[in-house]
């Protein structure tokens, strides 16, 4: 456990720092206001389009961070960067074909239909009552500044008389870039680290507390109850799509429903405590909570018409 545990930190963190550095290249060659065309447009179109990078884009919470405020720096609308976190880590396409190994055909695309459903739902809303209203500030790693010679000052400081934005700084050249790339992700890396590792931990914590035997005993039985159940056991845990599959297939062969199962997926996959410690840098607590409660809703929403589906 502790090798295994050893090897997804290593992997999230070079992940976390591959996607900070390419969010941050992307950012500098198109410019704030082409991505924020890209991203933006009327909510319903907006969302869209944030969905869409999350499916192509297939992270897990952590690793979506970096783009997720390069979504708001950049000023997409709410919109736009809550139907990508949202949609990111449910609508994967490996975690599809897995399903459909798993529970068959319709009801991957039962557990396909109902996650886009409630990315644009929650995304539309959002931008309806004014999410920004509710966010925090972003970090000071995410601010980057250049001196107004043109080289690069660092990450995570505070504006002076003699830095600007390097928004307003012209693409120097690739080398430049990629040197100013890599210390924005080291930044973003100072900023999430620690967040990162705790979250982490307190996944890793709880899968040993809850191993699949003391689930599959959970979530067994009458759907009325296992998919509430389930729901509100996967709320608590971490999984990325590698960890997933084996969890999924052995609750199956311990004769969990298929209900049961796609609530636990939509349920941690959407929504877990690490990651409410992470985006608990980025948001307050009301925000988290109404996360926490809608994620629920859905994965039993979307259990019980799997259950419906698979009867």
């Amino acid at each position: 456990m502790i090798r295994s545990t050893g090897i997804l930190v290593v992997e999230l963190v070079i992940l976390f720092v591959v996607v900070a550095a390419g969010v941050h290249l992307l950012q500098r060659r198109l410019g704030p206001e082409r991505l924020r065309t890209w991203m933006g447009g009327p909510p319903l179109v907006a969302a869209i389009k944030g969905i869409a990078v999350g499916f192509v884009t297939p992270f897990c919470t952590y690793s979506a961070i970096p783009l997720l405020v390069g979504f708001r720096r950049a000023g997409v609308p709410p919109a736009g960067y809550v139907a990508f976190i949202v949609a990111a880590p449910v609508l994967d396409p490996i975690l599809f074909g897995a399903l459909v190994v798993i529970v068959g055909v319709d009801v991957a695309v039962a557990y396909m239909a109902v996650a886009f459903t409630a990315a644009l739902t929650l995304a539309l809303l959002a931008q309806r009552l004014g999410l920004e209203r509710h966010l925090k500030p972003l970090p000071d790693a995410a601010r980057v500044l250049v001196p107004a010679g043109g080289a690069r000052s660092g990450v995570g400081c505070s504006a002076a008389s003699d830095e600007t934005p390097e928004s307003s700084v012209p693409w120097r050249g690739m080398r430049d870039e990629v040197a100013s790339a890599a210390a924005a992700a080291s930044g973003m890396l100072r900023a999430f680290g620690p967040l990162l590792m705790l979250g982490v931990a307190i996944g890793v914590t709880i899968e040993l507390l809850v191993p699949a035997e003391a689930a599959a005993e959970l979530t067994g039985g009458n759907p009325v109850m296992s998919v509430p159940v389930a729901a509100a056991l996967g709320t608590p845990l971490y999984f990325n799509t590698e960890l997933f599959v084996p969890i999924a297939n052995s609750l199956h062969g311990a004769g969990v429903g298929v209900g049961a199962i796609v609530a636990l997926t939509i349920s941690g996959a959407g929504a877990n405590l690490p990651e409410f410690v992470i985006l608990g840098r980025l948001a307050r607590p009301g925000v988290i909570v109404v996360l926490a409660g809608y994620v629920f809703a859905i994965a039993v929403i979307g259990g019980f018409l799997a259950h419906v589906i698979a009867a």
